[in-house]
């Protein structure tokens, strides 16, 4: 099946943002030092419990807990609220995927990302994200593109392959490229 374009809408839900950030703060350093942080106070604790003082006890338990408990249940929060609060996330986004680029549609106002503008394509399980700059990216659901999914996959690699977009995750694997 090879189209030449592909619509699709995205309702944003607290659920599908919540994944997207989960995956973006913990796939940067900063991340991966933070549970590392945690994992290490959290054996050091375990392991040398009668050995430490009060003082240090509540220092690693909040160290080990940090990134675990109280990072996870702050960003499950963040997605909520920002889910509530912003205008752009209460209706659904239409998107448009051709030679042209990405176009995101809502109501009357309509941008167009050009190819040339997609720094990174990740697939998660669920998910495909397609970045813009480092922090900022399309969230497209794979429920969302249902059984267009492969067809849209094989659009956005047609269109950045020559680009120098970054593929990671399950689409680097997929299109076979090395990073």
């Amino acid at each position: 099946m090879n189209r030449d374009e592909i619509s699709f809408s995205v309702q944003m839900t607290p659920k599908e943002l919540l994944k997207f950030t989960v995956y973006h703060n913990y796939h940067k350093l900063s991340g991966l030092i933070g549970v590392a942080l945690s994992l290490i106070a959290l054996f050091i604790l375990i392991t040398a419990f009668g050995e430490l003082n009060d003082r240090d006890k509540t220092v690693l338990t909040l160290v080990a807990v940090w990134f675990i408990v109280f990072e996870p249940v702050s960003l499950i929060q963040r997605a909520k609220n920002q889910v509530k609060r912003n205008k752009t996330y209460q209706k659904p986004l239409d998107y448009c995927v051709n030679a042209e680029g990405i176009t995101v549609s809502q109501g009357e106002e309509h941008q167009t990302l050009p190819w040339e503008n997609i720094r990174k394509i990740v697939e998660t399980k669920s998910q495909y994200f397609v970045y813009s700059s480092n922090i900022h990216a399309f969230i497209f659901p794979k429920s969302a593109l249902g059984e267009d999914s492969e067809a849209v996959v094989q659009l956005m690699v047609q269109y950045t392959k020559d680009l120098g977009t970054r593929y990671l995750g399950q689409i680097k694997k997929r299109i076979g490229r090395a990073e």
